[in-house]
């Protein structure tokens, strides 16, 4: 079984929301120790925006099925996976910009989606998807990235989605260390849920 964990924090080891991720990720690896854990840190991937030349070159690799090119290695590994755990701080209202990147470079005609009567139908393997956040404000209900990434993982073929989240951690009234000690709770539960969307026949 192979897991694709995609490191979307841009402040690396000092994010709390990679914490978090990794504390789910922790066990889940006790859990299924066979587990193959591939990482997507996109702090140091040098992903590149599509714009109009590269979208063209992608087009391109999408027609002659190149899936080893640096515009479409991304989505293979994606393809590939049994499931996906995506970490990302809760940003103006959605994510960082480099998670957008990496689902522009995901994004792979004939190899993650193909289009059958003008829609798009998901070719992706993998079974299950979580997506961990954190804020310091309070998400007041607005999480658009989490549906915004819903919305992707199951288009390209991930049926269950679940979103992981610990909010307001700054604010004057907080006590953060219990509410992400709360969250690090449900996070072994979204790590129980996902084993199980691994292991079931």
């Amino acid at each position: 079984m192979e897991l694709l964990f995609v490191d979307a924090c841009p402040r690396g080891e000092d994010s709390r929301t990679l914490a978090l991720a990794r504390h789910m990720l922790d066990r889940l690896t006790r859990a299924l120790p066979d587990l193959c854990v591939t990482t997507h840190c996109l702090r140091e991937m040098g992903l590149r925006d599509v714009n109009a030349e590269r979208l063209a070159e992608k087009e391109a690799l999408c027609d002659r099925q190149v899936w080893d090119a640096p515009l479409t290695r991304t989505g293979a590994d994606f393809r590939r996976a049994d499931a996906v755990l995506i970490a990302a701080p809760y940003w103006d209202l959605s994510f960082p910009s480099v998670l957008k990147t990496w689902v522009e470079n995901i994004w792979v005609r004939n190899l993650t989606f193909v289009y059958q009567d003008n829609k798009p139908v998901g070719l992706a393997r993998g079974r299950a998807a979580v997506y961990v956040t954190t804020s310091g404000s309070s998400m007041r209900g607005h999480d658009w990235g989490a549906l915004y990434i819903e919305d992707v993982m199951k288009t390209l073929g991930i049926p269950d989605f679940l979103a992981l989240r610990a909010e307001a951690l700054d604010l004057d009234s907080s006590d953060p260390e219990a509410i992400l000690a709360e969250a690090r709770v449900r996070a072994d539960k979204a790590a129980a849920w996902l084993r199980g969307r691994l292991v079931e026949e």
